[in-house]
């Protein structure tokens, strides 16, 4: 039995198309579905109920709650974490769920940038991130993973942290992980520079956060020029991805700086008080 958690905070435009995807054929393997609405205020639940899968409704408390509660009401593995925003199929799952054995704990599918709105600098930016080890290696930004029971003992329950899938993804060692080039999950990409540069704060913000409760993290670092390396072609698409590398790593000290100068000015002003 594939167990499937769904987290869902207003989703009930965009569940229908995974729902209805993870709908198993005459000869599929049947899948035990949780759906845990969380906080949401559109009709998320009844839309959930009305295919007959598992639904959990609990108030505001942010989408590793329901990841939490969607595990407490789950028995099976191998066990999967989808976005409600992404379509993966019954038939997806089990293939990705066939290449779990012994030695492989983790899998998730082959990430497919849809970049058809996207500006020139945003698709450059994306051509060449998309390209580094440390991010085609990785169960992180893909909206699906799964993992086998004695994977999933690595951890115990999700810690509250913004970046789950890359908390999940540094409990694996890299030969521990499989990437199923037969499925695809697709991501749309920001089509602006400033949505781009948004997006990118949160996952650094992200990032800081794991790293600050002692889980390393992937670093790009060592693998910026191996692309090259490896890809010539991704030179032309260097620039872009310096340069907004260097926005948010810029953004994200600045900000920094400006919460450590707010937090010594309470200081000084409770002091004085």
């Amino acid at each position: 039995m594939i167990s499937v958690v769904i987290p869902a905070h207003n989703e009930a435009a965009v569940l229908p198309r995974l729902l209805d995807a993870l709908s198993p054929g005459v000869d599929s393997t049947q899948l035990s579905i949780v759906v845990v609405a969380n906080g949401c205020s559109d009709d998320t639940a009844a839309v959930a109920r009305q295919a007959e899968v598992n639904v959990i409704e609990i108030g505001p408390g942010g989408k590793i709650k329901a990841l939490n509660c969607g595990d407490a009401a789950s028995s099976g593995f191998p066990r999967f974490y989808v976005d409600a925003d992404v379509v993966v199929t019954a038939r997806d799952l089990e293939i990705m769920a066939s290449r779990l054995d012994q030695r492989i704990e983790a899998v998730a599918p082959a990430l497919h940038l849809d970049d058809g709105s996207s500006s020139l600098l945003v698709r450059s930016y994306h051509r060449y991130w998309g390209s580094l080890p440390s991010v085609r290696h990785s169960l992180a930004g893909r909206g699906c993973f799964g993992v086998t029971a004695t994977g999933r003992d690595r951890w115990d329950e999700f810690p509250d942290v913004v970046a789950d899938d890359q908390f999940v993804n540094q409990q694996f060692a890299a030969d521990e992980v499989a990437i199923v080039a037969e499925v695809s999950s697709i991501v749309t990409i920001p089509a602006t520079l400033g949505a781009l540069v948004r997006r990118k704060r949160r996952s650094h913000r992200g990032n800081l956060e794991l790293a600050a409760t002692g889980v390393a993290t992937a670093t790009t670092r060592g693998g910026w020029f191996g692309v090259v390396r490896s890809d010539p072609r991704r030179l032309v698409d260097l620039p872009a991805f310096l340069f907004v590398t260097a926005v948010v790593r810029f953004s994200g000290w600045r900000e920094r700086r400006d919460d450590s100068a707010s937090w010594g000015a309470d200081e000084t002003s409770r002091g004085a008080s």
